[in-house]
């Protein structure tokens, strides 16, 4: 029986692939938790990677088959977890562009619905970055340059510790590469393939966003560079990387 994380950073239809899964029979998921057995929220409680990783074995042997979607926990502690107890992990992806709108969608509403924490996320991660890049501070160039970094930094990570990936893309749209991704035998019926479609949880609601300011993408996304080991990576090398 497999167990398998499928994590991403978010903004990949894990809302959707975790409802499609948890409807089905023996399946346990966890989605968007750092706890696997309590499944609550992010920053509502967490185990360490290695107890996380116990808690899907106990699953395991009481008979589920257990599945964890968007952990957000550290890869580089998590993946060697999963891998010294036969736990698959891979990395969730979408285009990375794609990725970074939703990312930005939702670190606004967030940081304009009074997040405190998200707000000091942002302005402590950003304003170095836009300085670097010799792109003006502003709200707007701050948020935007905290969503490319907050994926971009992440996926890259991920890469390079190993982790295969997946895309969101092709998960959604095939039936034959969601059954291979999950272990899921062809007598298992999936209604996402045969008509009724799930779709759950965009982050996108321009109307939220209405009044602020427009950011300087283009120059964000072409001066970006993530160093790692003294070499630039930027997100040309991303999408290179993953196929888009």
């Amino acid at each position: 029986m497999s167990m398998i994380v499928a994590e991403s950073i978010g903004f990949a239809a894990t809302h959707s692939i975790s409802e499609i899964l948890a409807e089905l029979p023996g399946y346990e998921v966890s989605h968007g938790s750092q706890h696997f057995e309590l499944k609550c929220p992010i920053g509502q409680g967490s185990q360490t990677p290695e107890d996380f990783v116990a808690s899907m074995i106990a699953a395991r042997d009481g008979g589920a088959t257990p599945v964890a979607i968007h952990t957000l926990l550290p890869p580089q502690a998590l993946k060697p977890a999963c891998d010294a107890n036969g736990v698959e992990y891979w990395l969730l992806v979408r285009d990375p562009l794609a990725q970074i709108e939703s990312c930005h969608a939702w670190i606004a509403k967030s940081v304009l619905g009074g997040h405190p924490g998200h707000f000091a996320q942002v302005i402590n991660q950003s304003v170095n970055d836009l300085a670097r890049m010799k792109i003006a501070t502003t709200l707007p160039n701050c948020l935007y340059a905290f969503a490319v970094n907050h994926v971009l930094s992440f996926n890259f990570l991920a890469i390079g510790l190993g982790a295969s990936a997946r895309k969101m893309e092709t998960l959604m749209s095939e039936e034959t590469a969601f059954r291979e991704a999950f272990g899921l035998p062809d007598d298992i019926p999936l209604p996402h393939f045969a008509g009724d479609r799930v779709h759950s949880a965009s982050h996108r609601a321009k109307a939220e966003l209405e009044g602020l300011g427009a950011p300087e993408k283009e120059a964000i996304l072409d001066r970006y560079a993530l160093d790692l080991g003294g070499r630039p990576y930027t997100l040309g090398d991303m999408k290179m990387l993953l196929g888009y």
